[in-house]
C-alpha cells in the first residue's frame, strides 16, 4: 500500500512500482503542521503556497515547486492563509529506489534535497507526476527515469561509458528486438537478456543506441508495418495487431507522427 504520510490516506496503486494521486491541505493556523513520510514520495505543488521544512531545510513552496521526501523523515507546512494547497504525489516503492541508487554507485538510497524551486530542469519531472497523479498510468521506463531524476537532483554522478562486452549484450538485444517486435518485449525480460538491471539496461540501451527501448521497439513496429502497408493488401487493423499494438487508434496517431502520413494515405502513395 502506498502512502504519503504514515498516517494519511492510501494513494491509488498505479503499478507494483508506484501510488499516485492528489494532496490537497487548508488551514487558517499559522502553526505549522508536522508530518512523516511513509516512504520514498516525490510530490510538486500545483496550486498555493506555504513554507516547507524538511530534512534538508526550510524553502517557500510555491507552484511549479518539487518537494522529496525519504521514509521516515519529518516534515512540516506552515500555510500562509486559508486557501492552503494542492500538490501531485507520487510514493515509489523503497526497492525501486534503492536499484536506482545502486546504478547510480549511491550508498544511500535517499533523495539529496528536501524541496527545489520551479525551473526549466525540473520541468520534466513534475510533468510527469501531474501526468500520473492525474490518473495515466506511467510505463516501467517512464517510473525508472523520473526516479533517476528525483534521485540525482542535488547530486553529481559520473555515468562510466558501456564497456565492449556491455555494448556487445545490447546489439544482441536490438537484434532480438527486430525480429521479436510483435511479442510484449517487458523491460525485466529485456533487462535479464543483457545481464543488468533495469535501470542500468535503459541507460546502456540509451548510450548504445540513442533511444530508449520502448522507442527502439516501437520503432521497430512502425517499420514492419510500412513494409506490410506497401509490400501487401491486408487490412490496416490485422497489421496494427500483428506487430503488436492493441489499439488502433493509437497505432495510427503513432504512425502519423513517425511517418507524416496516415497509415491508409502511405499504402495510396507506395
Amino acid at each position: 500500500m502506498f502512502r504519503v504520510e504514515t498516517h494519511g490516506p492510501a494513494l491509488a496503486a498505479r503499478s507494483p512500482l508506484y501510488g499516485a494521486g492528489e494532496a490537497r491541505c487548508a488551514t487558517d493556523d499559522s502553526a505549522p503542521i508536522e508530518k512523516c513520510y511513509a516512504g520514498p514520495v516525490i510530490g510538486v505543488v500545483v496550486a498555493g503556497a506555504f513554507d516547507y521544512g524538511g530534512r534538508h531545510g526550510r524553502t517557500r513552496a510555491t507552484p511549479g515547486a518539487i518537494l522529496l521526501g525519504n521514509a521516515g523523515e519529518s516534515f512540516d507546512c506552515r500555510h500562509l492563509d486559508a486557501s492552503g494547497n494542492r500538490r501531485a504525489v507520487i510514493a515509489l516503492h523503497a526497492d525501486l529506489l534503492a536499484e536506482v541508487a545502486n546504478d547510480h554507485g549511491l550508498d544511500d538510497p535517499a533523495f539529496a534535497v528536501s524541496a527545489l524551486a520551479p525551473s526549466r530542469e525540473t520541468a520534466p519531472l513534475y510533468g510527469a507526476v501531474r501526468r500520473a497523479a492525474g490518473g495515466l498510468r506511467l510505463g516501467e521506463e517512464e517510473v525508472i527515469d523520473l526516479t533517476a531524476r528525483a534521485l540525482t537532483l542535488g547530486r553529481r554522478t559520473r555515468r562510466a561509458a558501456p564497456t565492449q562486452v556491455e555494448r556487445r549484450r545490447i546489439r544482441e538485444v536490438v537484434r532480438h528486438l527486430d525480429v521479436a517486435y510483435a511479442e510484449p518485449c517487458g523491460l525485466e525480460t529485456l533487462a535479464a537478456m543483457g545481464q543488468v538491471s533495469r535501470f542500468h539496461f535503459i541507460r546502456l540501451f540509451r548510450a548504445v543506441t540513442g533511444e530508449s527501448p520502448r522507442q527502439y521497439l516501437i520503432g521497430a513496429r512502425l517499420r514492419a508495418a510500412a513494409d506490410r502497408l506497401t509490400d501487401t493488401a491486408e487490412p490496416i487493423t490485422r497489421i496494427a495487431f500483428d506487430i503488436g499494438f492493441n489499439d488502433i487508434s493509437h497505432f495510427n496517431a503513432t504512425f502519423r507522427r513517425a511517418f507524416g502520413l496516415s497509415p491508409t494515405a502511405w499504402r495510396r502513395t507506395a
